[in-house]
């Protein structure tokens, strides 16, 4: 019997509902398996193609949530499907592996043997498409897979385009690729995967080439973020050809048997994953394809420098880089601890990252037109170093620098002050990325069932721990009605000896340990449990209802502006609230579903996610001021 997988790919649009929908429309076409694709971005593409394209920037929308997959595989096999995943780096295999049933290697992939070998050897079953590939390649990676443990082994003929014709489909090719499956020891089987969308030529793969599993791009209503590519079937559509209810299309769709690309894959060859490194494209391309995109006159170079605890100082000023350069098409780049995490979150986005200490000779060899600062450390003396070699400045969060040009407070309780008139602030500049803003709905959203923990990546005073412990404590009939889970941060790992703590063993209680970016988590969530910091403002621009528990007693005249603006519930200063006391002001909050959306309501109005906008019009508008050259050159 034939076996049809439904590639969900990127049709879920990051929501959890709408995966679920999509798994249960799969069984009811009555398919096999469903299967999901695995990638962050900054592994998938090369840094010079994120830096220079905004469309390829653009396709962290299509990112699964890595916090999805429990559920996702739970929801499957209750459905009786087999659930599967397409992992597009190394570390992605480690992910999956607790959670599917089994694996994939997409085209584009399999000419990354180092990935095809980590797949195997988790002695899951291993489905690999071979569109794009010449026969020399198709045979090294089957032979990769084999001698890695691979024992369970599905080969899919496949065409790279989305849609392909159904005469350029060679399906003929499938009687060329059954001669090199694997022989004894391995169980096998010969698929199709198909982005034709014509039910005749599935029909024809089946019953005229044998074809045992085929496997097909699949979304609800259209609505899916990759339909318009016009290779997705709709449920109407793939539940007669599931049922064998369609006859075998024409020998046309035969095509050749050679195993080789197509002439219309023979461009997109190049932009397959580098047998080195496994980045798209192969390398031998990047820095040309990337320096042809780059503007004739290159644009004034705008110098971010973040220091601090956490990533908070990066993200704020993330934000503000893309309004300058995808609103302004200026070049930013920045100057950053030495880190992985700031490292991967400016890969994301696009941006080039140079490593901490920003000495002022440093700074100065980079030969930026501005330098905007947001660090802890005092900034007064590098800001004076860089006016004198005719660097304009921007303070981020730092009255106290009024020597520089621009300053910018980004805080829910600041004033203007009389003698700062070059200082902005207040919750208008408050520094938002653009993945969350985009997420903002059109009014604050119900909250729902989902409690969430998140003190950052340093949580110093170890309150998660406390919250915890506090919601361990909370009325068995309140406790039931919440879903717990823990964001765990990446400078977590120092709690490792601690954690987890006996009350994580609790059934309801999640720890979310996988690096999701936080506007994966936060959509829908009936309560967010965080200190201050760039969170509360990325909750309050998606509408999400807030408690505060301080780490510093300096907290206490924000939290106090926010509270009088009925935004954020306070729950205190950490060092004066004991365990029972958090305990019940929790059970208060969560038992009173009316002021959690009173708390949604306020915040949602005193945010609009345009403060990195405003910010940046201030920058350019400080840099038209100095009529600084157009090279950036000071």
């Amino acid at each position: 019997m034939t076996r049809f997988i439904a590639e969900i790919s990127s049709n879920h649009n990051g929501d959890k509902r709408r995966c679920l929908e999509l798994i249960c429309a799969a069984a009811d076409c009555g398919c096999w398996g469903v299967k999901f694709q695995l990638f962050r971005i900054e592994q998938l593409f090369a840094p010079e193609v994120l830096q220079a394209s905004a469309r390829h920037r653009d396709r962290r929308r299509w990112e699964l949530p890595l916090h999805f997959l429990p559920d996702l595989a739970d929801a499957a096999r209750r459905q009786g499907l087999a659930f599967g995943c397409t992992p597009f780096d190394l570390d992605a295999v480690a992910r999956l592996e607790p959670h599917v049933d089994f694996l994939k290697i997409a085209s584009y992939e399999l000419p990354w043997l180092d990935l095809v070998a980590r797949c195997a050897s988790t002695g899951l079953p291993l489905m690999m498409s071979s569109g794009m590939a010449d026969e020399a390649e198709i045979v090294q990676a089957l032979e990769t897979a084999v001698t890695s443990g691979c024992r369970d082994l599905t080969v899919f003929h496949c065409v790279s385009n989305y849609p392909v014709d159904p005469t350029h489909c060679h399906l003929a090719a499938l009687g060329s690729l059954r001669k090199h499956l694997p022989g004894d020891g391995v169980t096998t089987a010969l698929g199709w995967s198909d982005h034709s969308v014509n039910p005749g030529v599935i029909s024809r793969a089946i019953h005229h080439w044998g074809a045992e599993v085929i496997e097909f791009h699949f979304d609800l209503e259209g609505l899916g973020d990759e339909f318009t590519g016009g290779h997705c079937w709709l449920p109407e559509d793939v539940a007669p050809v599931i049922r064998g209810e369609v006859f075998a299309g024409p020998p046309d769709c035969d095509g050749s048997s050679e195993l080789a690309a197509t002439a219309s894959e023979q461009e997109e060859r190049l932009w397959r994953a580098d047998p080195i490194d496994g980045l798209r494209p192969i390398r031998s391309i990047r820095t040309a394809w990337a320096r042809e995109r780059e503007p004739e006159k290159p644009a004034p170079l705008v110098l971010l420098v973040a220091g601090g605890p956490g990533l908070g100082h990066v993200a704020r000023l993330v934000a503000l880089a893309e309004a300058l350069r995808d609103g302004h098409g200026f070049r930013a780049e920045f100057v950053v601890p030495d880190s992985g995490d700031a490292n991967r979150m400016l890969a994301r986005h696009g941006f080039v990252g140079h490593g901490a200490p920003p000495t002022l000779e440093r700074l100065q060899n980079l030969n930026p037109a501005l330098c905007v600062l947001d660090r802890k450390e005092p900034c007064g003396e590098l800001v004076e170093g860089l006016k004198r070699h005719g660097v304009a400045t921007v303070v981020i969060d730092r009255p106290d620098c009024s020597e520089a040009h621009l300053g910018i407070i980004p805080s829910f309780g600041w004033h203007p002050e009389r003698d700062l008139p070059h200082f902005f602030g207040g919750p208008d500049y408050l520094l938002v990325r653009r993945d969350i803003t985009r997420l903002r709905p059109d009014k604050a959203p119900i909250p729902g069932k989902r409690l969430v923990i998140s003190f950052g990546g340093e949580d110093p005073f170890m309150l998660t721990e406390k919250t915890v412990r506090a919601l361990a404590a909370l009325p068995e009939n309140l406790a039931e009605t919440l879903e717990v889970e823990v964001v765990v941060g990446p400078g977590f790992a120092r709690h490792r000896k601690v954690w987890p703590s006996p009350e994580l063993a609790q059934s309801r209680v999640r720890l979310l340990d996988m690096g999701d970016p936080l506007e994966s988590i936060l959509p829908g969530v009936g309560l967010l449990v965080t200190a201050m910091g760039v969170t509360i403002a990325e909750a309050q621009v998606l509408g999400v209802p807030t408690a505060v528990l301080a780490n510093y007693a300096e907290d206490a005249v924000q939290v106090a502006h926010l509270v009088e603006s009925g935004s954020v519930a306070n729950l205190g200063y950490q060092a004066e609230v004991g365990d029972s006391t958090l305990a019940q002001a929790l059970a208060d909050l969560w038992g009173r579903p009316d002021a959690r959306q009173s708390l949604a309501e306020a915040g949602r109005q005193q945010v609009d996610g345009q403060g990195a906008d405003r910010a940046a019009e201030l920058v350019v508008g400080l840099l038209n001021q100095k009529h600084l050259p157009k090279d950036g050159a000071c």
